[in-house]
């Protein structure tokens, strides 16, 4: 009974200081679980790096939604008024229309996780500054509701992101990436480094390295790493894996998708465990996100 009592005070704790919901991940990017800051996407530029854009000449409209549910659960969820909701479920709508000299998009999110619930509305544009090397902006309008536990439970923020993208050669590609430079989201403020390596056109590596910069950086620091395997022309496999020192959780992520000329649909799946208590979820149990997309390209 103590250590129920014990881990209730520590999830409400929690609550009281996380001020923000886990970020929104297209299938493509729950495939690599979270990694990409290098890839060149035009529907992920609008949530990743937003100077991805500049490289396209075609323009796309893609639908994405995920749900998230709990797996292994906690005995303590028995006799601890802590419940994990059954109604979690994230949707996006993408836009991008890379035909003029500014290539970008907008984007429309919401989210809904164990009541926490999340508006976004995003407008991002890219322009080269050489012909490897691009910069873009994103910004984000956002509405935030977040559970009984707190005091204030409707919050809107007005985040940024500037994203430079450099294509080394042929194979190799590499970003950076800075989250909320203005900090108006509190907690969310990220600056991230990544590559992207092709290896005999059919295996491409991807790394992410990143931290909370506005704190000690030896201990707010992320990692992500992921392999995609091209097995025919259009079909990709992907495995991905992350170790989130932020937040507290790690775990990994893979995927499956199709690809064609003008259409293209993706399946993935992420785990994710809490490695320390604080959050909303106990230790030794794991969330499981299941998405699905599809994309038009015109």
């Amino acid at each position: 009974m103590m250590k129920a009592i014990i881990l209730t005070v520590l999830i409400l704790m929690g609550h009281n200081s996380w001020a923000q919901i886990r970020e929104f991940q297209t299938t493509r990017i729950m495939s690599t679980a979270g990694t990409g800051v290098a890839s060149i996407l035009s529907t992920e530029a609008a949530i990743l790096n937003p100077a991805a854009s500049a490289f396209f000449e075609e323009s796309s409209f893609s639908y994405q939604s995920y749900r998230t549910t709990l797996q292994q659960k906690a005995e303590l969820r028995d006799t601890t008024p802590e419940p994990f909701s059954s109604n979690n479920r994230s949707q996006g709508l993408f836009l991008s229309d890379n035909s003029g000299p500014i290539k970008g998009g907008t984007a429309y999110i919401t989210q809904e996780e164990n009541d926490f619930e999340r508006q976004r509305m995003v407008l991002h544009g890219a322009a080269p500054m050489s012909q490897t090397t691009a910069v873009g902006v994103t910004y984000s309008y956002i509405q935030d509701r977040r559970p009984p536990t707190f005091k204030k439970r409707n919050k809107t923020h007005h985040q940024t992101s500037i994203g430079i993208t450099h294509i080394l050669d042929q194979d190799t590609v590499l970003a950076v990436l800075i989250l909320d430079p203005t900090r108006t989201t509190p907690g969310e403020e990220r600056a991230w480094a990544g590559f992207q390596y092709t290896l005999a056109d059919r295996f491409t590596l991807l790394g992410d390295v990143g931290a909370r910069y506005t704190r000690d950086v030896s201990q707010y620091y992320i990692w992500r790493a992921a392999v995609q395997m091209n097995i025919f022309s259009d079909f990709f496999v992907r495995f991905g894996q992350f170790y989130d020192n932020v937040q507290k959780f790690k775990g990994t992520g893979w995927g499956m998708g199709w690809i064609g000329p003008r259409f293209g649909v993706e399946f993935a799946q992420k785990y994710s465990e809490q490695f320390k208590s604080g959050y909303y979820v106990y230790q030794g149990e794991r969330i499981l996100d299941s998405s699905l997309s599809a994309v038009i390209k015109f």
